[in-house]
């Protein structure tokens, strides 16, 4: 969030953890996705200082592929060793930072006590079917962008050893974000509502939708109120070559390995009650970010 012409829910979704006591964040770790790398990283790490919080920032993987040997693969490693069984990771972009821990620990996903993601698109849910394109929104098609950025990190990750659960895209656009709500949130500083807002517009003249929408609140919100979302135990059938097109596929052996899918939020006033008790304690308790 900050950057220039790109999505704002992954700093909605730093926003909304400080503000939930249940949750302590120990790091958050950067990816490209989002941006560069070094735009992610940066703006992440200004954002921190701006607002004064004291966990750190660690830069991670900047492309498909690359050496593990990064600061946030190895923060990944000195935590789940630090606290094994204890830590919950929540993954909102690309996965190769947890791919990067596993090389440098093959133990590593034994240690997590679950993870959480947002990415990834069934193959139909409800009405909607996928196109070879994407997910249709408005006149655009949407290209899944978490998963099929690094197809070997994620089918390893979804065949981790711990739970996952997963919120593919199409869920997430239950979750709409429009003026309205912008108009609402007056405990965020002007400036911060009036990028939300140009969000809105931009978003709307891509895709021809009047909002934007929060894919990565469902996962956090879930951390600590499951109860606000259906689930399902989902055979896992995806190929990688399913994954570079980020496809969720449903494998038709019951005994296949299977991880948890969020199909829909099931009342969307509670979800959004949450979300703004949990904005309005960030603002109260830390130092507004300066865009």
């Amino acid at each position: 969030m900050g950057i220039p012409l790109k999505e704002v829910d992954d700093g909605l979704t730093l926003l909304y953890l400080l503000g939930v006591d249940e949750i302590k964040i120990l790091g958050v770790t950067t990816t490209f996705g989002n941006g560069t790398i070094d735009q992610t990283y940066r703006q992440t790490h200004k954002l921190a200082q701006q607002m004064n919080l004291e966990f750190p920032i660690l830069q991670g993987e900047g492309q498909r592929g690359q050496n593990p040997d990064t600061p946030a693969a190895h923060f990944l490693v000195n935590s789940v060793n630090q606290y094994p069984h204890q830590l919950s990771i929540l993954t909102t972009g690309p996965v190769g930072n947890l791919h990067a821990a596993n090389q440098l620990d093959p133990d590593f996903y034994y240690k997590v006590k679950r993870i959480v993601a947002m990415g990834g698109y069934l193959r139909s849910h409800g009405a909607q079917s996928i196109s070879p394109k994407g997910i249709k929104l408005g006149y655009r098609y949407l290209h899944e962008l978490n998963f099929s950025a690094n197809p070997e990190a994620a089918i390893e990750m979804l065949h981790a050893p711990c739970p996952v659960t997963v919120f593919p895209g199409q869920v997430c656009l239950q979750a709409a974000f429009r003026r309205k709500n912008i108009k609402e949130a007056l405990w965020w500083p002007q400036k911060l509502r009036r990028i939300l807002t140009h969000w809105v517009i931009i978003f709307g003249l891509y895709c021809g939708v009047p909002e934007f929408y929060l894919w990565d609140l469902l996962p956090a919100v879930y951390l600590t109120n499951p109860n606000l979302f259906e689930t399902i135990a989902f055979p896992l059938g995806s190929t990688m070559q399913d994954l570079k097109d980020g496809l969720l596929i449903k494998n038709p052996d019951p005994k296949a390995p299977f991880i948890q899918v969020g199909m829909s939020i099931c009342n969307p006033t509670d979800f959004y009650s949450n979300l703004s008790a949990a904005w309005q304690r960030t603002a109260k308790n830390f130092p507004p970010p300066q865009f």
